[in-house]
């Protein structure tokens, strides 16, 4: 298998293609990175509704708290009082439960669904900026690929197969088929009269040329 042509010229424009595909193979991939990486940081905003839903479970266990404590520390005051001091302390004790409670289960309900709600969307940001980042890369590769790959291949395969005919093929049907095939344009930078080389069994520049042509050494 010839990958790139023989000739200095053809294998540095051949060589220089497939370096300028993989150089943009591997700018699309950049894109693609950065286009994830810039939608993968709107994730933050489900992190703030999750830091919201705990922020208000908190805020709302210390107000509870706060309210509790009041009371406790009245009752705590009371408590001395000869004759009703204690019963009017288990009163200022059991008083904000039945406020602090509700207001407990509800703020502790309420944040569940924020942090639940900021998962998803945590979760829905990073499952579309992996979309979005591989769409980026992959639409123009494919799209460069589908254009330079097929000739590349169809080159690959042309010269592999004059190598193999050139190996053992008699030189002057060789020399015949670049005579009467190549251009005259081409057959001019090998010689001056290749018809007149043909007839006297000079082979040699017809057969470079035939050479340089298929992209092979003989």
């Amino acid at each position: 298998m010839r990958l790139y042509p023989a000739s200095p010229t053809g294998l540095s424009r051949t060589f220089a293609g497939d370096v300028a595909v993989i150089l943009a193979l591997c700018l699309f991939a950049w894109l693609g990175m950065k286009v994830h990486d810039g939608i993968a940081e709107l994730a933050a905003v489900g992190r703030g509704i999750q830091g919201s839903g705990l922020a208000i479970s908190n805020s709302a266990r210390q107000t509870t708290s706060a309210v509790e404590g009041a009371f406790n520390d009245a009752a705590g005051r009371v408590d001395g009082l000869p004759l009703v001091g204690s019963d009017l302390a288990g009163a200022l004790r059991e008083a904000p439960r039945g406020a602090t409670r509700p207001l407990r289960e509800t703020a502790d309900q309420q944040a569940r669904r924020l942090v639940a709600l900021g998962r998803e969307q945590e979760r829905r940001t990073y499952q579309l900026a992996k979309l979005v980042g591989w769409l980026t890369f992959a639409i123009p590769a494919l799209l460069l690929l589908t254009l330079t790959l097929p000739r590349r291949i169809r080159g690959i395969v042309r010269r592999t197969r004059a190598q193999r005919m050139f190996t053992g093929a008699p030189e002057h049907i060789l020399a015949a088929r670049a005579a009467y095939n190549l251009p005259y344009g081409q057959l001019a930078r090998y010689s001056r009269d290749p018809f007149t080389e043909l007839a006297d069994g000079r082979h040699a520049a017809l057969l470079a040329a035939l050479a340089d042509d298929a992209g092979v050494r003989r």
